[in-house]
């Protein structure tokens, strides 16, 4: 027979005195952290599914509104852009199907106050709900419904609505739901509309397929001038632990030569179009381990591959050459991943040496929450959009207390990126995350 033995939690309050939780708090906390951890999965699977869908805006947006509906198991769902003085129908699914391109003024209407609110606000009853367009509402059949924001660049561009036919269908669970699905859709949503902006420009540009060939050969004799000369150089950001500000590790980043005046990502992005994807980032690694003697006996080095890298047998090489327990490797989002089969077999076997593995950029795009699921990362690393607004929005505060309790219950380790600012910080430290790096806490430098 087993015994488990309930204690009581001391933790400090907001007035910093002691606060005793009983053995029931305590359990329903666990609870609420399972529950937390179990939606976000579901989110997580749906992100992954809206992903796939492809890089048509139009495919990516019905993947939207069919995953929301089904999420908060409603009778459809709508995703609403916001053209001028109104709000047009994008994509639909449900009762609300044959409504596409259907418009409703913005001012009257719950999705124009969601806009100018820029937070999820909820319907019990159309019919007596004065902040709704009735007649819209009766045309698609609909009697109750929830509306979340969606961000493009900083403003809010159109909303994420399910709907109901029946009134009183939508329960808190379902807010936050919708909440934290349109906050990670965020992403692919961004993609699709740079996708569309996108191939608008390229209709323009029909006659410029001599000038991208002549830039295409450039950017190839770049790459290859740098890995044949080993030009490229790699500096050096803190990972401060925030308890006590200490640097426990650093993140090595790429640097290439001046003189050509382009960003880091687009180095890597005309790598990955000519295929050199992999050398480029084998010769930072071999950068960022020049790196390791110059830095204090007790913190790591972090360093970025993709998948693909990761598999790679030059890369096991280098890392068993160097000091393995001293080293983190960050899998990036670059490419899918085919087989987790055989990139989990790569990664147990280098952590089986002391090597730890971190997933980059977690929150963000359409790989890197399907990495924490699929992998068992050591380190789990926010991205810096969650981070931006965390001291200003409560449901970047809500995801990342999830993600920490999904950290904690799977024994890894949680960073924030993009830390740049007091309140950031003081708000991270509120929520319980451990360690963070970003320019408030240490510039990126040479060793």
């Amino acid at each position: 027979m087993s015994f488990i033995i309930l204690r009581e939690r001391r933790e400090m309050g907001q007035d910093n005195t002691r606060v005793t939780r009983s053995p029931l708090q305590v359990l329903a906390a666990r609870k609420d952290d399972e529950e937390a951890i179990a939606l976000l999965t579901q989110i997580v699977v749906a992100q992954g599914e809206i992903a796939a869908a492809g890089p048509e805006p139009q495919d990516v947006v019905d993947a939207i509104t069919h995953r929301a509906q089904a999420l908060t198991r409603s009778d459809g769902a709508v995703l609403e852009i916001r053209d001028g003085a109104v709000m047009r129908y994008w994509s639909a699914s449900g009762i609300a199907h044959d409504m596409v391109g259907m418009s409703i003024p913005v001012e009257g209407s719950l999705s124009g106050r969601c806009i100018h609110e820029g937070r999820v606000l909820r319907c019990d009853d159309s019919e007596d709900d004065a902040r709704v367009n009735r007649d819209a509402c009766r045309r698609v059949g609909l009697r109750s419904m929830l509306v979340a924001p969606l961000h493009f660049r900083g403003q809010v561009v159109g909303v994420l609505k399910v709907v109901s036919a029946t009134p009183i269908a939508y329960r808190d669970a379902d807010c936050r739901t919708l909440e934290q699905l349109s906050t990670l859709v965020a992403a692919s949503f961004y993609k699709a509309i740079e996708h569309a902006q996108m191939r608008a420009a390229l209709e323009t540009r029909k006659g410029a397929l001599d000038r991208d060939r002549q830039h295409a050969q450039a950017a190839r004799a770049r790459l290859e001038d740098v890995l044949r000369e080993g030009r490229l150089t790699s500096v050096l950001q803190p990972i401060v632990r925030l308890a006590d500000g200490a640097t426990v590790g650093y993140e090595a980043l790429a640097r290439f030569p001046i003189e050509y005046d382009l960003s880091t990502s687009r180095w890597f992005e005309d790598a990955a179009r000519h295929g050199l994807s992999v050398p480029l980032e084998l010769a930072a690694v071999e950068a960022g381990l020049a790196c390791l003697p110059r830095i204090p006996g007790d913190a790591y080095i972090a360093l970025n591959v993709s998948p693909e890298t990761a598999c790679n047998e030059r890369l096991s090489s280098l890392l068993a050459a160097s000091e393995p327990q001293r080293l983190v490797l960050e899998i990036t989002e670059h490419t899918p991943v085919d087989d987790y089969g055989q990139l989990n077999t790569c990664l147990a076997t280098l952590q089986a040496r002391g090597v730890r593995i971190a997933v980059d950029d977690t929150g963000a795009g359409f790989a890197s929450l399907r990495h924490v699921l699929r992998l068992s990362p050591d380190i789990i690393k926010l991205d810096i959009s969650l981070v931006r607004e965390v001291d200003q929005r409560p449901r970047m505060q809500a995801l990342i207390a999830a993600l920490l309790a999904f950290a904690e219950g799977t024994r890894a380790q949680l960073i924030a990126e993009g830390v740049e600012t007091e309140r950031q910080c003081d708000a991270l430290k509120a929520l319980g995350v451990p360690f963070a790096q970003g320019y408030f806490l240490g510039h990126p430098a040479a060793p």
